[in-house]
């Protein structure tokens, strides 16, 4: 038995269930293309839903509804002028749990490799 091994792999499966719900979100290939918009537009001061619509080719309710699932994991943020809403990506925590998740997985890949 190897000690480290066992404790990388218990802190992935912690790290794979604390990013479950984030993994979930942009696991979609709709929400994908809609995080892309997003981004593609991110200096621009946000994205209504009828041009995210019209790039990603799906109806405005089935992207309002992709980003309500966005929003619920604090991936994307709306903020509203009047009556309209303009939808950003946010510079959220969950993100980085990913990015965590990501470098653990790399580490225990490394160590396997170098026979730790």
């Amino acid at each position: 038995m190897n000690p480290k091994h066992d404790e990388q792999i218990e802190r992935i499966k912690q790290e794979f269930q604390a990013s479950r719900r984030i993994l979930n979100a942009v696991s979609d290939e709709n929400r994908q293309k809609i995080l892309l918009v997003l981004m593609d537009n991110c200096t621009k001061g946000g994205v209504r839903v009828e041009e995210i619509a019209k790039r990603v080719h799906l109806s405005r309710p089935a992207v309002s509804h992709h980003l309500k699932l966005l929003m619920d994991e604090n991936i994307v943020s709306v903020e509203k002028d009047g009556t309209k809403n303009y939808y950003h990506i946010t510079g959220s925590s969950e993100i980085l749990k990913l990015k965590t998740l990501i470098e653990s997985i790399e580490e225990f890949i490394s160590d396997e490799v170098k026979g730790l």
